[in-house]
């Protein structure tokens, strides 16, 4: 069973929690169901589960509820449980199926005394959309991502006492051991082929090879543009989304790594894809970064939604579409693949699962900064550049930028395959610590 810090977040829910239900979201198969039953079995007597993805019968019987208590009745009726107990964890899976859900959770909740996990996918279109009413304050919502790294080391053997010597080398500027950091750097290279899909990860723990992650992989990849035919009721708009998604991998893998929509096709702009990239983004299986002409807080000022960078949401799936069935060891020889986008998309995945928002800075007097991070309790801004060769001391637009006294750049990071270090305002850290920063 793969340790993951969503079980923490559920720990806190429970003990901490007055009536509210908990809405948990996140792309297909970044371990919500798995999750939720490992808590279940941990922490209740029973779990009373449905699950509404196919289940007709299951959505009928929700819609057709007269009020709360007949709907609690037939949930008891679906699951073969008594519903009666804080004993019990009510789980509603896979609710953007059955929409009403969502305004129901509020009057099940005061009815009784009972737990209530909801999960799905695809919860930022139709299934927030078209619901009568939200219950607002009845939810605690969290999102869900694949597998970050620290917790793809935990399933590799290296624990968070590990983590806890990387994070006082951080905070304290000083080296992390040789025999440490060389450990964590080969996990960080195997992460890069094998990202953190829990199916993955899973597969990767049980044989050790690289052809049973890949079929994972591809699976997960088949699963997500047959979503997009099976949500998106509009032909041309599924074609687009399905067109841009599998775009990614090939836009990346360009000197920018920006978005061009006319490598699409001809004539295309911006305002005729717009749906397909919020649906991708709002899914949650792509992660946009915008560009931002001023490295100042706030730095949605200067935001604009129509130049961006796009990476897939796990490192893992870019590789396999990148890379095929490589043997671990080629991740560092292998000529022809820009290892630049392959580091980027895992440090933005990193970022957007710590709860940072993805911009990146682009002006033609000072050049392009790979991302640009803010805190918004502090009001600060702190610059980031991710290195993958040799060269991670040339970073002119990061020079430039830090040169300019308007700006007010409050940090600035290198992220690169060495150890920590210090040269002048730039801290040198290895690519692991993304979520360190």
């Amino acid at each position: 069973m793969l340790n993951r810090k969503t079980f923490a977040v559920l720990e806190s829910w429970k003990q901490n929690k007055t009536k509210q239900a908990f809405l948990l979201s996140g792309a297909r198969q970044v371990g919500k169901t798995t999750t939720v039953r490992d808590f279940a079995q941990r922490r209740y007597d029973d779990l009373a589960e449905v699950n509404f993805y196919g289940n007709v019968t299951a959505i009928s019987t929700v819609a057709e509820a007269a009020d709360a208590k007949d709907l609690l009745f037939r949930l008891s009726v679906l699951t073969g449980k008594r519903l009666d107990s804080s004993k019990t964890l009510l789980f509603l899976d896979e609710i953007q199926e059955c929409q009403d859900l969502l305004t129901w959770v509020k009057f099940l909740a005061e009815l009784r005394n009972i737990d209530i996990v909801l999960s799905g996918s695809l919860l930022g279109l139709d299934a927030f959309v078209n619901v009568r009413s939200l219950p607002v304050g009845f939810l605690q919502e969290h999102d869900m991502f694949p597998l970050d790294f620290e917790e793809f080391c935990w399933a590799n053997g290296l624990f968070e006492d590990a983590f806890a010597v990387l994070r006082e080398a951080r905070s304290t500027g000083k080296s992390v051991p040789d025999f440490l950091q060389n450990r964590v750097m080969d996990l960080f290279k195997r992460y890069l082929l094998i990202g953190g899909m829990p199916d993955a990860v899973q597969a990767y723990i049980s044989r050790q090879e690289i052809i049973p992650v890949r079929n994972s992989q591809r699976a997960i990849c088949k699963l997500y543009e047959d979503d997009i035919a099976k949500y998106v009721d509009d032909v041309t708009e599924a074609r687009q989304i399905k067109m841009v998604y599998e775009a990614i991998p090939g836009q990346l893998n360009t000197p920018s790594k920006r978005f061009k929509y006319a490598r699409l096709g001809k004539n295309l702009r911006f305002a005729n894809m717009e749906t397909a990239f919020d649906w991708l983004a709002q899914a949650g299986v792509a992660l946009p970064c915008t560009r931002v002409g001023e490295p100042s807080f706030p730095l949605g000022l200067s935001e604009d939604r129509s130049a961006f960078k796009l990476f897939m949401n796990d490192v893992g799936l870019l590789t396999s579409r990148l890379m095929g069935e490589v043997a671990l060891d080629i991740i560092g020889q292998k000529s022809g693949i820009n290892y630049g986008s392959i580091y980027e998309n895992a440090v933005a995945q990193e970022l957007k699962a710590h709860g940072a928002r993805l911009r990146y800075f682009s002006n033609k007097r000072i050049g392009e900064v790979d991302f640009l991070v803010e805190d918004k309790a502090l009001g600060k801004v702190l610059a980031v550049e991710v290195k993958s060769g040799k060269d991670y001391k040339r970073h002119s637009a990061l020079s430039n930028m830090l040169r300019i006294e308007e700006f007010e750049v409050d940090g600035a990071v290198v992220l690169y395959n060495g150890n920590v270090q210090q040269m002048g305002a730039v801290d040198y850290l290895p690519v692991y610590m993304a979520s360190m920063i």
